[in-house]
């Protein structure tokens, strides 16, 4: 068969399972949406693994086009930014870029969609965000009285901080990036999972004990979350202080969830190095401690990130590994 007509047909064929995804979301109301968002990048993820984001241009508009005859406004941009990530991950597989950083930029793109999708169209369709954190607040408010749970002195001056509409829709925009996050996470794994079932040639990952984040981000998150602790006592007002106290506080969470995924590594390569000998055991001991002293684990994600930390941790991993290849 010919290039180009074997090129066309297996485009169109993807655009056609494209177009069934949207049918079957229609035909259910929108229930099996969320479902669907982990699975819409696919075809493009496959199209452009083999074919490159050249050829996959004509694909990725054919993907637009049908998401909006066949969908609502908002599927179809759901639907749209999905294509749009699935032909920005497969062409990193095409052109056999480094795994784990195509996964950070799959990541990035999945966080941008979440909060364009939950802020930008919110605002379309006349949605008040801060009316419903409003909501949210007297809701919790009420459920805290009738609990008959009652906070003093330092208590309650911190509940009160969190229970604040400003506060509230701090941390749903940080949960937006959180979700972004692992749903790029997801779409990953699933697409690769999908073209090695395919026979697609995928190269395998490197180990993420190669990768090194640059050392200044480790600083930058350090400060940040010490600003959150900061902003934390600052007194609510309004103007520029009132704008700095929402930064810090929205970045500081950030920065916190960054310090932390990098400490859990850290803390599973120190088991290794340190711990016992089964890796399933490094694993859930890591995740327990994750749960008991996640204080510990931001300054484990600090000494990973911005110091030789990590190279110490590989030293002492390989000098067990040899040492446990002498005793066989």
């Amino acid at each position: 068969m010919n290039e180009n007509t074997q090129k066309l047909t297996f485009g169109a064929m993807l655009v056609a399972v494209f177009g069934v995804l949207l049918l079957l979301n229609r035909q259910t109301g929108g229930m099996l949406e969320d479902t669907f968002m982990f699975l819409f990048p696919i075809p493009l993820v496959a199209f452009s693994a083999r074919y490159g984001w050249k050829d996959s241009i004509p694909v990725f508009v054919c993907t637009v086009l049908i998401s909006i005859f066949c969908g609502i406004f908002t599927s179809a941009f759901y639907a749209s930014t999905q294509s749009f990530i699935g032909v920005v991950y497969g062409s990193c597989l095409h052109a056999k870029r480094d795994r784990n950083r195509t996964m950070l930029l799959v990541m990035a793109l999945s966080t941008v969609s979440n909060l364009l999708s939950s802020i930008v169209l919110a605002s379309l369709f006349g949605i008040d965000l801060q009316a419903d954190m409003e909501m949210m607040q007297t809701t919790m408010t009420q459920a805290l009285e009738s609990a008959g749970i009652s906070m003093s002195g330092d208590q309650s001056r911190a509940l009160e901080l969190i229970m604040q509409p400003d506060s509230l829709m701090r941390m749903f925009i940080v949960s937006m990036i959180f979700l972004g996050v692992v749903q790029g996470f997801i779409i990953c794994q699933l697409s690769v999972l999908v073209l090695r079932r395919l026979r697609f040639p995928i190269q395998k990952p490197a180990p993420i004990s190669s990768y090194y984040p640059p050392k200044w981000t480790g600083v930058l998150a350090l400060l940040l979350f010490l600003g959150y602790g900061m902003s934390m006592t600052m007194e609510q007002t309004t103007g520029r202080q009132e704008l700095l106290r929402v930064l810090l506080q929205t970045g500081g969470l950030c920065a916190y969830m960054y310090l932390l995924c990098f400490g859990f590594v850290a803390a599973l390569f120190l088991l290794r190095a340190y711990g016992p000998s089964s890796r399933a055991i490094n694993v859930v001991l890591s995740v327990l401690l994750f749960f008991i002293i996640p204080q510990a684990f931001v300054i484990l994600g600090f000494l990973y990130i911005s110091t030789g930390f990590h190279d110490l941790l590989l030293f002492k991993m390989e000098e067990r590994v040899k040492g446990n290849g002498r005793r066989a």
